[in-house]
């Protein structure tokens, strides 16, 4: 695997990871919002936030996996 590749793919790690720890930290404070309409919205950008870490780590796995076949 190639120095860039490498790169990216601890990119799309530490991205992924960041993403899912916001998405604790907004989950609590969804927890605690008494306004049923912005919970909702709140708990909407969670579900989007744990989506997008998945999609990323997909991509990497990916990634991985086409310069792992090309060596």
């Amino acid at each position: 695997m190639s120095r860039t590749t490498r790169e990216i793919c601890k990119t799309l790690d530490q991205v992924a990871s960041h993403n899912e720890a916001a998405a604790v930290a907004v989950m609590r404070v969804a927890e605690r919002i008494g306004d049923e309409m912005l919970r909702q919205q709140l708990l909407n950008v969670i579900h989007r936030m744990n989506l997008d870490a998945a999609q990323l780590r997909f991509t990497r796995e990916n990634l991985a996996g086409q310069s792992l076949k090309r060596a």
